[in-house]
């Protein structure tokens, strides 16, 4: 998608995409007829200026479309809607077969309140979210109609909302990938397809890539990655992918759970339960498009993306409930709920990216517990993080990017429910409540340094139902909240 920046409006484009604020009482004057038409349908009735709505028709001596969208209040006004008034106008425009859009859109956007660049992330973000579609296994009846050229109306400071465009452009491409990533069905999405995207990734001259196959783990001693493995006929792996925008400094480390399909073990899951999980590797692919899209950015940063990852299957030599396990970090782990698996193998990958690489941060993203989705539902990830500083730029960067945290309490009441009977903690408490919360004790067993987060991406990551320029199925959460905390202050 060419995503064009012009002084005036580009009448040439197929769609033009027009905004009107509550308060606009003059209706584009300049292109005739077009005010006298508003101010009828307004007046009956039959479009509202109330954020989201719309109308449609032509202009007046000519063929082509005319959409006006509803901007609701000037002080309303956020970089969310932005993006929500890029995907209507894209959809839009798709269902009329259009192929360029022309808009006013982002002009109207206060400079007050957002910077050009804020804008011009927001917008391509929008509209690169809204083109994803997974249809690589549909038979193609009929031809795509691919849009092509969005011409954006834009006066004073054109370099700084471009390079926000160019921003978004790749934020967004990095949420797209991830969302392949999930949407592929588990017979593809192996273990060792994560290691051949992350050697793809590693082509980056900038990006290096380690591999721990199963006699490396067995030799650094990651037991509980190995003991989540041995039900499956998939060799486990831990990825290590490292990103060197800079020199010095200290590494990132952004660990992501890779189970490429959770059967629940001899914990079996249910059919219906076990339908969508082939997305519990969905924090895997967040990291990953993180560190391929931190290549594209030039981030003068370095970062490592840590996956451990493998299946949960059931076969003679799987997990039994009272086994115990020796994680790399010696601590011992009795096995109380085999479908509690991704905690298994993320204390092992978090101790060990903690010793090899003395990271300042860490943070891990897991679809880890559907206690967080009955929390928060399918709109907020759930986070557990001690470090005040780190805790307050993940909220920032999940609110300017609208990829949203909400903070779980993590008090001392908490810290003994996973204790074990015959092992040092369990690795489930054996009830209901606080399941987040209590997942989240367990991994602190396996931690010592203070700035590290965990995020619960359970909800949020794979949808039944779209919701604006979110698809069904994968949607790429954690990907544009990091990569917003990781361009704070470059």
């Amino acid at each position: 998608m060419d995503i064009r920046v012009g002084e005036t409006l580009d009448l040439e484009q197929d769609f033009l995409v027009l905004g009107l604020f509550e308060e606009n009482e003059a209706y584009y004057q300049e292109i005739p007829g077009l005010a006298e038409e508003l101010r009828h349908v307004i007046s009956q009735g039959l479009f509202k200026k109330n954020f989201g709505k719309h109308y449609v028709t032509k202009i007046h001596q000519g063929h082509r479309r005319v959409l006006i969208l509803g901007l609701g209040k000037k002080e309303e006004m956020s970089l969310e809607r932005l993006r929500r008034l890029m995907h209507k106008a894209f959809k839009a425009a798709k269902r009329r077969k259009m192929r360029s859009i022309s808009t006013n859109i982002p002009s109207l956007v206060s400079l007050e309140t957002f910077s050009p660049e804020d804008i011009g992330r927001s917008l391509a973000e929008g509209l690169l979210l809204s083109s994803y579609r997974f249809d690589k296994y549909l038979s193609k009846e009929e031809e795509e109609i691919e849009m092509s050229i969005v011409s954006v109306l834009w006066q004073e400071n054109k370099e700084v909302l471009e390079k926000g465009i160019n921003q978004g452009q790749i934020i967004a491409q990095a949420t797209n990938y991830a969302r392949n990533l999930v949407n592929e069905p588990a017979m593809v999405a192996t273990p060792l397809h994560l290691q051949h995207q992350a050697e793809v990734i590693a082509q980056d001259s900038r990006v290096t890539l380690r591999v721990l196959d199963d006699m490396a783990l067995k030799q650094e001693g990651l037991n509980a990655l190995l003991g989540v493995s041995q039900g499956s006929d998939q060799p486990a792996r831990l990825l290590l992918v490292e990103y060197r925008g800079c020199e010095d400094g200290e590494w990132i480390a952004l660990v992501g759970k890779g189970i490429t399909f959770d059967s629940g073990g001899l914990s079996l899951k249910p059919s219906k339960s076990m339908l969508t999980m082939k997305c519990d590797m969905a924090g895997a692919a967040a990291v990953l498009a993180t560190v391929k899209a931190c290549a594209a950015l030039g981030l003068k940063k370095k970062v490592v993306a840590v996956v451990p990852t493998c299946e949960n299957m059931v076969n003679g030599s799987a997990l039994k409930l009272g086994d115990v396990l020796v994680a790399y970090n010696k601590k011992t782990i009795e096995i109380h709920h085999t479908d509690a698996e991704g905690r298994l193998i993320l204390a092992d990958a978090l101790s060990y990216a903690e010793a090899k690489y003395k990271p300042s941060i860490m943070i891990d993203l897991a679809t880890l517990t559907g206690a967080c989705r009955v929390a928060f539902g399918n709109y907020v990830s759930g986070l557990v993080c001690e470090d005040k500083e780190l805790s307050q730029a993940l909220h920032l960067a999940g609110d300017l990017s609208y990829d949203r945290v909400w903070s779980f309490p993590f008090h001392e009441e908490y810290q003994d429910m996973m204790k074990g009977d015959i092992a040092d903690v369990k690795n489930s408490s054996g009830h209901r409540l606080a399941g987040a919360i209590t997942a989240a004790v367990f991994l602190s067993k396996f931690v010592s340094m203070k700035k590290w987060a965990h995020l619960d991406i359970a909800g949020p990551s794979f949808l039944d139902k779209a919701r604006d320029y979110n698809p069904k199925g994968g949607t790429g959460t954690g990907v544009r909240l990091l990569l917003y905390y990781l361009m704070q202050n470059e």
